[in-house]
């Protein structure tokens, strides 16, 4: 789930317009691999003697040329260590990492800003149609970028809760008007905690509106074939030479199908025996990766239970596309399966994407909850799409223009 489309970007515009004040301030937080992170080296060893011991801070996520010029050594500095013995999960010996602009939008605008044409592009369109409109960045357009391979169970995925509430507190009380939070994937995760986690009172003195994007709710059963073999997202990358890296990850937990959305569902199947959600317990020791029974644990109940978030919603997903249900495989989980497709967005199903109705039922919250479906967008194009980004400015407030700029190549 951390590898992201490098693909052609649609650029959406909106028409300028003058504004007698400031605009309501918006917090965007972006999902999994969907800002940049960097990293500093000063290793001991390396997993090859071509791949670098030592460098300064640099673009490690994502930097196009080491992930497929040097995939191994690039999966090496960018994967956890988990010690289970203290259940910690660190960076490899010698690797430092950090999150550029926290409280800006440059580090999920573009992935990879070297390479041309904003091909990977990942907040591009939104966040230059909010600008367009109006909202000044660092200002009234806040980011919230965070260090993606942790979840709020870590001591770096707690700091980065703590982070946002500050920069809410900060960024509404410089502008005297509530912010509207917009989040998309495994950001739709972390929002959902972060408001799990305040009081009442908090949520209507900071707290507008949430535009949840895409939101993985019940996890994804794409995971169990990330755990099992690994998964290129496909780029031109070997899957099991990713697959450590990918199982080290912590939000890879977070995301894994929940047992209360998908039941009895065959996720895998074997010629020897079938695996539900409810089996992680031989799962993780069948594809002889017995420290996911402990990792999974860590995640269970950061927002199994779907608390509903307490503050107004509209909530935005896609069906239509053909997304992973179940993964068939022979004897050997080195080998990558056959894929039975069920409906979804292409990454998240949609038994996980449409939980978010269950907050408009009677009771759940008092704020009011709407839901809007599309059809026929693929998971990281909802962020993208002319469409969706429109629906996005009109709940915002803003002038939209029907107009999208031409396909950028």
């Amino acid at each position: 789930m951390s590898l992201r489309r490098l693909g052609a970007v649609l650029a959406v515009g909106l028409a300028p317009s003058v504004m007698s004040k400031a605009l309501p301030p918006v917090v965007i937080v972006p999902g999994d691999g969907s800002n940049q992170l960097e990293a500093k080296l000063n290793k001991p060893t390396t997993v090859h003697f071509y791949c670098s011991k030592t460098a300064d801070w640099f673009r490690l996520w994502l930097n196009t040329v080491q992930l497929l010029g040097g995939t191994s050594c690039w999966a090496d500095n960018i994967k956890l260590v988990y010690d289970e013995e203290s259940d910690t999960l660190a960076n490899s010996p010698g690797v430092e990492t950090r999150v550029p602009d926290f409280g800006g939008t440059s580090a999920f605008e573009e992935l990879d800003p070297s390479i041309p044409g904003h091909k990977t592009a990942a907040f591009y369109n939104m966040v230059n149609g909010l600008v367009a409109a109006g909202h000044v960045k660092s200002s009234t357009l806040r980011g919230a970028p965070y260090d993606f391979r942790y979840a709020p169970s870590s001591p770096v995925g707690a700091k980065f809760q703590s982070d946002l509430k500050e920069l809410i507190e900060k960024t509404v009380t410089a502008q005297g008007q509530r912010a509207s939070l917009v989040s998309h994937s495994m950001g739709c995760l972390q929002t959902l905690y972060f408001l799990n986690h305040q009081t009442q009172e908090w949520k209507d003195k900071f707290i507008e509106r949430w535009i949840p994007i895409s939101g993985p709710y019940g996890g994804s059963a794409e995971l169990m074939r990330l755990h099992a073999s690994g998964n290129s997202e496909g780029l031109p990358v070997n899957a099991l030479e990713i697959r450590e890296e990918q199982r080290s990850y912590e939000t890879n937990f977070w995301m894994l199908p929940s047992p209360a959305v998908f039941g009895a569902q065959t996720l895998v199947s074997t010629p020897s025996r079938n695996y539900t959600a409810q089996d992680y317990t031989a799962f993780f020791d069948d594809i002889k990766f017995p420290a996911g029974k402990k990792l999974s644990a860590r995640t269970a109940g950061l927002t199994s239970k779907l608390v509903a978030p307490g503050v107004d919603v509209l909530c935005l997903y896609s069906t239509g596309v053909p997304t992973g249900l179940s993964f068939k495989y022979g004897t050997d989980f080195d080998k990558q399966p056959e894929i039975l497709n069920g409906d979804g967005d292409g990454t998240v199903n949609e038994e996980s994407l449409k939980l978010c109705e269950r907050w408009a039922e009677a009771g759940a919250q008092t704020r009011p909850v709407r839901t809007q479906k599309f059809s026929n967008i693929a998971h990281s194009d909802m962020i993208m799409n002319a469409e969706v980004l429109s629906v996005v400015y009109k709940e915002l407030g803003l002038p939209s223009s029907s107009d999208s700029a031409p396909l950028v190549v």
